[in-house]
């Protein structure tokens, strides 16, 4: 019997390529160089392209994040350009200002309570006495904040009332005896300060500052003396 020859056979043979395969199995002309310089060039502009407009987004974004800021209630703000105080004073609120230029500060002008630091002062007859807790509440107007911030800087408070509250009580302690500072004309303490500031206030300030409460409480005596009062007293 003769043997079938296997490469013969039918159920082995190899169907012929597809036109798709055929496509695909052709190897790629290589692009002329005019062709890949156009392709290099088309290339580089979108990366261009992309890199500009991130840019200008980062860019207004650090803008946009730079200039906005809030003002809280019971302040205003005031603004400073390189350095130099504006004669801007805006509301509570949102607000722009100029990005990577201008500064701002909130004040605040809603009535301040604020405690002093002791003060020392010596009586005519010598005797030397402390006042602490010296309490003084404040409110700032707001037309006049940009002049004695101008004239005082941003720590004007400090000038106007609370210097001169302890150079009015020194001075009025300096004129009276102990008896009369921590007995007799304790009472007219307040009264006199508080007259002398005001009006230094009205001639240096331009009455930006009102003074709507001062509490200055007994002072501090030698001990021998304070035992003395209480022996009288009993």
């Amino acid at each position: 019997m003769q043997e079938q020859d296997p490469l013969s056979s039918t159920s082995l043979a190899v169907p012929p390529p597809s036109y798709k395969q055929v496509q695909d199995r052709r190897i790629p002309m290589p692009q002329s160089s005019t062709t890949q310089r156009e392709t290099l060039k088309f290339r580089y502009g979108c990366v261009g392209v992309t890199t500009t407009v991130v840019l200008a987004i980062a860019i207004c974004i650090a803008c946009i994040a730079d200039s906005y800021h809030k003002v809280n209630e019971g302040y205003v703000g005031i603004y400073f350009r390189h350095g130099a105080l504006r004669d801007k004073v805006s509301n509570p609120g949102v607000h722009f200002m100029m990005p990577f230029v201008d500064d701002y500060e909130e004040v605040k002008i809603r009535p301040e309570t604020h405690m002093m630091d002791p003060v020392l002062s010596i009586t005519k007859d010598g005797i030397e006495n402390k006042f602490r807790e010296i309490n003084v509440i404040t409110t700032v107007r707001k037309d006049k904040l940009i002049f004695m911030a101008k004239k005082f800087g941003m720590d004007f408070k400090k000038a106007l009332v609370f210097d001169r509250i302890k150079e009015d009580l020194r001075i009025f302690c300096a004129n009276h005896t102990i008896d009369e500072v921590y007995n007799t004309m304790f009472l007219a303490i307040v009264a006199h300060v508080r007259e002398n500031v005001e009006n230094s206030i009205s001639r240096l300030g331009e009455d930006g500052i009102e003074i709507l409460n001062l509490v200055i409480p007994k002072p501090e005596i030698p001990p021998d003396i304070a035992h003395n009062y209480r022996q009288v007293k009993v």
